[in-house]
Formats: C-alpha cells, structure tokens, sequence
C-alpha cells in the first residue's frame, strides 16, 4: 500500500505541474466561463418573463442552468482526460524507466492503482475548478445543494471510469499520441456500445446492453439521484479498466 501511494504521489506532482495541464485547464475555464455565463443570462432572461410567457415551463436552476454546465463538462472530459492520462505509462516506457519500474520490488496491483490515483487526483483538481461555477451562483440565489452534489458526484465517477480507460490506452503503447486517440476512441465507445440494446431480439443481451447504458447511469446522477445500482456500475468498470492495465503490466514483466 505504501508503494502505491508513492508511485500515486510522485505522478500526480508531475501531472499537475506538466504544461499540458495547465494548458488543459486553460482551455476547459475558457469553455466553461463562455457557456456557464451565456447559461446564466438566459436563465435571468427566462425569470423575467411572466408566467404565462414562459409556455408553461416552470423554472428550475438546476435542469435550466446546472445540468448544461456539468453536461459540457462530461464533454469535454471525453476528450481531456486522455490527453492528461496519456503520460502515465507511455512517457515511462518512452523514457526508459518502464523497465525500471517493473524490475523494483513492487506489485503490477500498486503500479496500476498508483497511476490511476495519480491521474484520478488531477482530474479532480479540474472537478473542483468546475464546480466553482454553480457554487458561486449560491452567492446570487438560494437553491437546494442536494441535487447539485449528486451531479458532481456522478461527475466524479464518469471521470473516474475516463480515467481508468485512459491509464489502459496509456499502458497499451508508448507513444503518446496514440495513447491519447485509443482514450477517446475508447470513451466514445463506451459511450455508443449500448446503442444497440432496441435492436437485439436476445434478452439476456437486451438486459446486459441496457445495464451498461453509460447516459442512462450518469444522468441517474444529474437528476439529482444517487442511484446504488449505477454507482457500483460505475466503480466496476473503474475495477474492470483498472484490472486490465494490471494484467498488461504484469504481462510486460514476462516479455
């Protein structure tokens, strides 16, 4: 455990200090400042309409402004969290101290549950800088924190599971630019995977398609709901990715 946390450690101070960060985080605020301001104006531009203007629609913060904000997150992280991750395995072996690693007395377990931590930890630093957003909005307008906290938890895991997918891309080759196309590529495949489950005429594969329906899960969290069955949906695939670049480490260790 203590390897884990060194390895966890020592990656997330490279991560957060490396240039692609601070240009990811760049880029994600630019974003998230134009759209969550355009958001928030045609909120208050809806709220000054009277009642009967309003085609019958009542308003509520969090599905009319919150919801959009976190849904450009998930977006985004599609795409960002692959080109944050994409460092974890590939610059190693890119560099060398791959073959290191693996010949020190430590476990393909740690090494894989290090670097996910350490790609999970930075993540969560773009999470926070999200989430100043709605949360300055509370400094305007009293609205309940219940459904807005369900959100970013589900924001949370959503990125977790990116996570574990992009430190799986990452361990599957050493270039870095594949690594970051495998991450998207892999993302947008779960995303889609369960398009399909209105076609098939199998139950049990109806059933499985249905569970593993990735929008389905994640907008149970946006609704303001959490959820036990999609929160353990979603820790079992951070396990499952996690898992498999546990076996790719250990299977270089015998290459």
């Amino acid at each position: 455990m203590k390897a884990l946390w060194t390895i966890a450690w020592k990656d997330f101070k490279t991560l957060v200090t490396s240039p692609i960060f601070f240009l990811t985080t760049a880029i994600c605020t630019a974003i998230w400042s134009f759209n969550y301001l355009r958001s928030v104006s045609r909120f208050a531009q809806m709220s000054s309409l009277p009642p009967q203007m309003r085609q019958g629609q009542e308003l509520n913060i969090h599905y009319h402004l919150f919801i959009d904000h976190i849904s450009l997150i998930n977006l985004i992280f599609i795409f960002a969290i692959p080109a944050i991750t994409m460092r974890l395995i590939s610059e190693e072996k890119k560099s060398g101290t791959y073959g290191l690693l693996l010949t020190s007395p430590i476990t393909a377990t740690s090494i894989a549950g290090g670097k996910f931590l350490a790609g999970f930890m930075v993540s969560l630093v773009l999470i926070l800088v999200a989430f100043v957003y709605p949360l300055g909005t509370r400094a305007f307008t009293d609205f309940s924190m219940g459904p807005l906290l369900a959100s970013f938890l589900g924001v949370c895991l959503m990125t977790g599971t990116y996570v574990a997918i992009g430190l799986f891309a990452s361990s599957l080759s050493q270039s870095q630019v594949l690594s970051v196309i495998l991450g998207i590529l892999f993302n947008l495949i779960l995303w889609l995977i369960s398009q399909g489950s209105q076609m098939s005429d199998n139950e049990i594969l109806s059933s499985v398609l249905d569970y593993i329906h990735v929008p389905q899960q994640f907008f149970s969290f946006l609704k303001g709901t959490i959820n036990t069955s999609s929160f353990l949906f979603f820790l079992s695939a951070i396990g499952f990715f996690v898992f498999l670049t546990q076996r790719v480490v250990e299977s270089s260790r015998w290459r």
